[in-house]
């Protein structure tokens, strides 16, 4: 599991104890993303009352030339987190900015963890 929100995204967010989540995956000419990594429908209903805003981006990794594509979902009123993460991943990406693990803990304060949340992920990784 990645974090404690993981497939719980929706309800948290629907109980507003969630303002942002975020799915991606590797693009693949002529291939579906499933819906078990990025939930397209489930969030659907809610995107479409407005309850629940949108946010994509395909971002090309400069080292590889793969293509991710980049889903984000937030509360109304918290665009400004998808946008910001959006920003810091096209910068990773791109090569524009350097990664720093201080990147880590300033996404996982965007996706709503707490600050021990964050401290185990940062814990678990190095």
């Amino acid at each position: 599991m990645i974090g404690p929100h993981e497939r719980k995204e929706l309800d948290l967010m629907l109980a507003g104890e969630k303002s942002l989540a975020v799915f991606h995956d590797l693009l693949v000419e002529g291939a579906e993303i499933s819906e078990e990594i990025i939930p397209e429908r489930r969030f659907a209903p809610y995107v479409a009352k407005n309850q629940i805003k949108r946010f994509e981006k395909i971002i090309t990794n400069k080292r590889n030339g793969d293509k991710i594509k980049f889903v984000s979902f937030t509360l109304p009123g918290e665009e400004w987190r998808a946008h910001f993460y959006l920003w810091i991943e096209e910068g990773i990406f791109s090569k524009e900015l350097q990664y720093n693990p201080a990147h880590d803990e300033l996404i996982g304060k965007l996706l709503g963890y707490s600050d021990a949340d964050i401290k185990d992920f940062l814990d678990r990784k190095n």
